[in-house]
């Protein structure tokens, strides 16, 4: 279909014919910043874009608030002679531009578009990657500007960027530096890297939220600055002392460099599994800690939640300071039970329904809770939108999945859960096969929310034009060699056996196909290439055995 794009756009008219081009000319009517101009050069870089005088223009973009009441809404209209684009934003004419760049094919040395018309706006107005880079693993800039670049075109718009954890820190900071990276060659990006990054991102229309572990899965930074509790040891130290007004003076300087770098208006600051006692010997040591003692007395407090919160307060505020609203994880907060005066300016990232890890277990956490507790939600339910485990994220699920749905939102709480956020955790072999495919598909459940759709091979089709830069012959799904357009999450498989379906001599195309493009250096290609190998070895021997079988069958016949 002409109008097949992922994510599905809301509406679609085919009128039949091509608009055939050499350059886009464009005239703009309000303000979209060279927008249009800005994302087209950078997700297809081969077609020539300039801004012209209205008489001379082929392209008509006009954006202004009235011409929808949906944030990023635009619509397009293709005929033979050029293209009319209306836009309500400028994140309206990012998508516009998104659109035509998986629209568009190359034919020689000129380009042609489909004629017809597309209205389209995103159910979710916060559609996420989540990527670590932190002390427990390490992504290459090269992959982190490729996945920018797939969020880009699947119409995307946040990156969390996890970058601190127990184990260290993979940012380079001035008021730490000694805070551990990456490995034992201690890996750090540059600031410089980070700015470049931030500054690919923002082209692309998308923010970087930098995610920072500050009161729980913060060994490394804890012992470095100095504000573990007393009598705690590495055997389960996990967060910091919050007895001690040199802790919050000294996350405030760490914040405070962070908030500097990243200009992003949100600063996730994790804050889970504070007491992960019954799974594990990690917990805090606020009970044990004199000084955290001595605050618990002043202040009343009996148990660990209390401390817990008084702690996420006084972050809050050091990032309210900093002109940032706080995100943080949802497991350690329970809707329902919070003080009045908790403050509920933050975002609550939902991720799991109950917390029986620790001591003080929550059998109740759901979305609803929170928005009629006050806070707004952005939904990343583990058991759906985690990647790292063939037990959570899987095709399957990901088709059923909605941010609105999983678990069910009350209609009247709609509007305050914000979207939903892919997580990719850890450090998985699995991921420079996975993660692209994932980001095409998970921005394709929070564009459109209410339309399940099955992931099949019609996608797989699709997806493989994208992801391969269209570069691949029309009718090739390079996802036959891993037998679905999601390959699966499992260390070191590489396919399910049983989804093999296409024959080794397809297969061996897929290959030749991969080889050049791999050679250029596409991540993907790459990772592909010994897929190839292992699938087409399988696929020679399952068509052997069922040559074998149907001749015993003749035979016997």
């Amino acid at each position: 279909m002409p109008f097949c794009t992922c994510p599905r756009v809301k509406r679609a008219n085919e009128s039949g014919g091509n608009y055939r081009f050499g350059k886009l000319c464009v005239f703009t009517v309000g303000n979209s910043e060279d927008r249009l101009a800005r994302t087209l050069r950078v997700l297809q870089p081969d077609i020539p874009v300039e801004a012209v005088a209205r008489e001379d223009a082929n392209v008509l973009l006009s954006v202004a608030s009235v011409y929808a009441a949906k944030n990023e809404y635009c619509y397009i209209r293709i005929t033979e002679s050029g293209l009319e684009i209306r836009a309500r934003d400028e994140m309206g004419v990012r998508n516009a531009a998104a659109i035509l760049a998986q629209l568009v094919r190359r034919d020689g040395d000129t380009f042609t578009l489909p004629c017809g018309s597309v209205e389209d706006w995103p159910d979710a107005s916060y559609r996420a990657m989540m990527l670590e880079s932190s002390g427990r693993s390490w992504l290459s800039m090269e992959s982190i500007y490729r996945y920018i670049y797939e969020m880009a075109l699947a119409r995307m718009n946040v990156l969390q960027f996890h970058f601190m954890e127990g184990p260290g820190c993979t940012v380079q900071l001035d008021s730490y530096p000694e805070l551990w990276g990456y490995g034992e060659n201690n890996l750090k990006y540059t600031k410089e890297e980070i700015r470049q990054m931030i500054a690919y991102a923002a082209e692309l229309g998308i923010s970087v939220t930098p995610f920072v572990e500050v009161l729980s899965h913060t060994v490394d930074f804890a012992v470095k600055a100095g504000i573990c509790c007393e009598g705690d040891t590495p055997e389960h130290m996990f967060a910091v002392c919050v007895g001690r007004e040199e802790t919050f003076e000294r996350i405030e300087v760490l914040l405070r460099e962070v908030a500097e770098l990243f200009p992003d208006p949100v600063l996730h600051i994790g804050a889970d599994e504070y007491d992960m006692s019954a799974v594990t010997p990690k917990k805090a040591h606020w009970l044990e800690c004199p000084h955290c003692r001595k605050m618990m007395r002043k202040k009343g407090f009996t148990t660990l939640r209390e401390v817990f919160l008084y702690a996420v307060e006084r972050v809050n505020r050091i990032v309210n300071q900093l002109g940032k609203v706080t995100m943080l994880w949802n497991a350690d907060l329970e809707p329902g039970k919070l003080p009045a005066e908790f403050e509920r300016n933050m975002v609550i990232h939902f991720y799991r329904n109950e917390n029986s890890l620790g001591s003080e277990k929550i059998f109740c956490l759901h979305p609803n809770g929170y928005v009629e507790d006050g806070f707004a939600v952005l939904n990343s339910h583990y058991h759906d939108t985690y990647m790292d485990f063939a037990k959570y994220f899987n095709p399957d699920k990901l088709s059923e999945w909605s941010y609105l749905g999983t678990p069910r939102v009350a209609p009247e709480n709609h509007a305050a859960v914000i979207g939903g956020c892919c997580c990719a955790w850890d450090e998985h072999e699995h991921f420079v096969r996975t993660i692209s495919p994932a980001i095409m598909l998970f921005a394709d459940r929070v564009w459109n929310a209410d339309t399940p759709t099955r992931y099949d091979r019609k996608w797989a089709l699709l997806i493989t034009r994208l992801l391969f830069d269209g570069k691949l012959p029309d009718d090739m799904n390079a996802f036959d060699v891993v037998g679905h357009v999601l390959p699966p999450s499992k260390e070191n498989e590489y396919f399910n056996k049983r989804l093999l379906t296409a024959p080794s001599i397809e297969m061996e195309r897929i290959k030749a196909a991969l080889t050049p493009l791999a050679a250029e250096g596409h991540l993907l290609a790459k990772a592909f290439l010994p897929v190839c190998d292992a699938a087409i070895a399988a696929r020679r021997e399952q068509e052997a055995t069922t040559a074998l079988r149907r001749d015993r069958e003749e035979f016997d016949g």
